[in-house]
């Protein structure tokens, strides 16, 4: 995997010193963007965990909420965003919930940038937290006794580094940015171990090799220069 990664970069970075850039815009235009997509997970290895005892595996695809600041120059951009998603999956006796916060990075080359659209690629950079629930669908709570109550309940939560290649297309409205698909896949180079707030946790694992595909839009608003 990280052989793709690489020859990803090596790939993308041949692209764009092979070609110019033509545009008369003004530089250092800084803008805020809101948007949403759509992510797609590798199996999680805390699921055949979870599989061998009958509980709900984590979602793997997802719809995913974004917002960013964006500084946009002729030759290229910089992207500083944050994104979360969220999941729901249940079984005939359990469920599991959770979500995934995201602090992402996105530093692009403009390949192609005129006053119509801007073709863009370069380096993801991205901190994920993960933060799971599995509990009981027969789970009782009796307020008058609580020493009686019933409840199984397991919160488990880890921390990612990731880092991949990513492309964009944007297109432009009199000569600033309006909206831009992005396109990415990121690979888990740093995984820590699942952890619990409210119990100790015994044989832990890492998220190695974990990796997700990322497909989404996002709109741009109050667009300035520096």
């Amino acid at each position: 995997m990280k052989k793709i990664f690489f020859f990803s970069l090596l790939a993308i970075s041949t692209i764009s010193l092979a070609q110019e850039t033509k545009t008369k815009e003004k530089e250092g235009k800084s803008s805020i963007y809101f948007g949403g997509g759509f992510v797609s997970n590798s199996k999680f290895a805390i699921d055949d965990k979870l599989e061998a005892v009958n509980l709900p595996q984590i979602q793997a695809n997802v719809p995913e909420f974004v917002v960013g600041f964006n500084t946009f120059f002729n030759k290229g951009f910089l992207d500083i965003e944050a994104s979360s998603n969220m999941f729901k999956k249940s079984n005939s006796a359990t469920t599991s919930n959770g979500g995934r916060s995201n602090f992402r990075l996105r530093g692009h080359y403009n390949m192609v940038n005129n006053k119509d659209f801007v073709f863009s690629g370069g380096l993801n950079l991205a901190f994920t937290s993960n933060d799971i629930n599995v509990y009981s669908q027969t789970n009782q709570v009796d307020i008058n006794n609580l020493t009686v109550t019933t409840s199984n309940y397991l919160r488990l939560r880890n921390n990612m580094f990731f880092a991949g290649p990513s492309i964009g297309f944007g297109i432009k409205n009199k000569g600033e940015q309006l909206i831009r698909i992005n396109v990415g896949y990121e690979f888990a180079l740093i995984s820590g171990k699942w952890k619990s707030d409210y119990a100790t946790v015994s044989n832990s694992i890492k998220e190695n090799g974990q990796s997700r595909l990322m497909v989404g839009a996002v709109f741009f608003f109050n667009n300035h220069s520096k």
